[in-house]
């Protein structure tokens, strides 16, 4: 019998990898690559082969999950970035994609443009993406810093 916390565990993973699975199929289906990739994610962060294969199979893209915590943000981030790229070839929806989803998590649109750079060539060293990460939180906060002053000052 499975308790709820581990119920919203797995309902978390489920719709953080459909939102892998929405992404790669916005040029209207799963190649091999990004197929592997998703896999190799998924059982990253715990699920099983069938699980994601049962997630694939049904790719209807209906609402994009926003994880809650800017870790779990910026790991989907890294995600979807390596789902772009996966087949070497990004089109506008996915960047169309990319840009709606940065908007949903309030972050400021030139990230897009930043996280393109950052995986070009190839997926950034974790010394590179963890600069990207802590420069893009110290802009959350140093942008929160300045609206506390603000509303503190009337």
């Amino acid at each position: 019998m499975t308790t709820f916390f581990e119920h919203q565990k797995t309902s978390y993973k489920r719709n953080y990898l459909k939102n892998l699975i929405c992404l790669a199929s916005t040029d209207g289906s799963l190649d091999t690559e990004e197929k592997s990739l998703i896999l190799r994610i998924g059982q990253k962060r715990g699920l099983k082969e069938w699980q994601i294969n049962q997630l694939m199979e049904d790719s209807v893209c209906n609402e994009v999950f926003l994880p809650e915590s800017m870790g779990n943000r910026m790991n989907m981030l890294y995600d979807l970035m390596q789902i772009i790229y996966a087949d070497s070839m990004v089109n506008q929806r996915e960047v169309d994609f990319m840009v709606s989803i940065v908007e949903a998590f309030k972050l400021h649109p030139e990230i897009v443009d930043q996280l393109m750079e950052l995986f070009q060539n190839c997926t950034p060293s974790p010394t590179e993406w963890k600069d990207f990460v802590d420069f893009v939180c110290e802009d959350i906060q140093i942008e929160g810093a300045g609206v506390n002053r603000i509303v503190s000052d009337h």
